[in-house]
C-alpha cells in the first residue's frame, strides 16, 4: 500500500461531496462500499449510517478513513464502528490484497436478505432485468468530471415476489461472473460473454460472435456498461432450451 501524508487541513470539496450524496444514495441496506486502494471497507446499516467492517493496519488506511468521515458528515450520512470490525495487518502483495478484500465481499453478499427474509443468494439470479437509471457526471481523482451510466439489476424474490433492485457490482458479487456477464435484448435473445479460450474454440470452428459497443447492433437497445467491448454468443431462449434438452439426454 503507497503512504499518504497525514493532511489536517483537508476537507471534501463541494463536487466530492455532491458525488457521495448521490453514490451513497445508491448503496442499498446491506451494500459495501470500499474504495480502491484505500485499505477502508464500509458496510451500509441503515438509510443513515454506514459501518467500518474493515481497515488494513496501516498510516495510509488511516488517513483516508480520517478523510471519509468527513466527507460522510459533509453528506449527511453517520459513520460507525461496526460489529465484528476486523483491523488487518497489510497483505504482502498488491494481489493478494485484493483476493482478500473480494473474499471479503462475497462473504458480505451472501448474508444479504430480501425484507421477507429470503437470503438473495436463494433467487432465480439467472433470471434477472437489467435497467438503465441515468447518466451522471463523476467526478475524477484529478478534478475532471466524466460521465457514468447508472444501471440497476432487478431480480425478483421466489418467496415474496418482491422485486431487488441491486447495484450491478453487488450482483456480480452475489451471483459470479457468468452470470453477470450476460444481458438479455428486448426480442428476447440472451447475450453471453465469451472467454478467451471460447473464442479461440468458435474461431477453429469457423462461427462468428457479436462484439457490444454501447448500443446493441440488433435492436438499438442500450448495452450496459459491463457488457461494453465483450465478444458474444447472441441465443434465443428456445435455442438454449434444446441445448439444455441435449445436455440432460446426454448425462
Amino acid at each position: 500500500m503507497r503512504t499518504m501524508d497525514r493532511d489536517d487541513t483537508w476537507e471534501p470539496a463541494e463536487e466530492l461531496v455532491e458525488w457521495a450524496k448521490q453514490h451513497f444514495a445508491g448503496i442499498g441496506i446491506g451494500g459495501v462500499w470500499s474504495p480502491d486502494e484505500s485499505g477502508c471497507t464500509y458496510v451500509r446499516q441503515d438509510e443513515d449510517t454506514f459501518a467500518l467492517m474493515r481497515m488494513i493496519d496501516h498510516p495510509t488506511a488511516y488517513e483516508h478513513h480520517r478523510r471519509f468521515v468527513k466527507l460522510f458528515e459533509a453528506a449527511g450520512v453517520d459513520m460507525i464502528e461496526g460489529d465484528g470490525f476486523v483491523k488487518q495487518p497489510p497483505a504482502l502483495t498488491p494481489e493478494q490484497n485484493a483476493e482478500e478484500r473480494y473474499q471479503e465481499k462475497q462473504t458480505i453478499a451472501q448474508g444479504w436478505k430480501c425484507e421477507c427474509g429470503l437470503p438473495l443468494a436463494n433467487f432465480n439470479l439467472d433470471e434477472r432485468t437489467d435497467v438503465f437509471i441515468e447518466e451522471k457526471d463523476v467526478l475524477l481523482s484529478n478534478g475532471d468530471t466524466t460521465p457514468v451510466e447508472i444501471w440497476s439489476c432487478n431480480v425478483t424474490c421466489p418467496n415474496c415476489e418482491k422485486e431487488v433492485n441491486m447495484d450491478p457490482d453487488d450482483y456480480n458479487l452475489l451471483a459470479g461472473d457468468e452470470l453477470f456477464m450476460q444481458w438479455n435484448d428486448t426480442d428476447g435473445a440472451k447475450f453471453v460473454a465469451l472467454t478467451r479460450m471460447q473464442m479461440k474454440e468458435m474461431a477453429d470452428a469457423g462461427v462468428s460472435g457479436i462484439v457490444l459497443g454501447s448500443v446493441s447492433p440488433e435492436t438499438g437497445d442500450k448495452v450496459p456498461p459491463w457488457m461494453w467491448g465483450t465478444y458474444n454468443l447472441r441465443r434465443f431462449p428456445e435455442a438454449i432450451e434444446k441445448a439444455d434438452e441435449v445436455s440432460d439426454e446426454e448425462e
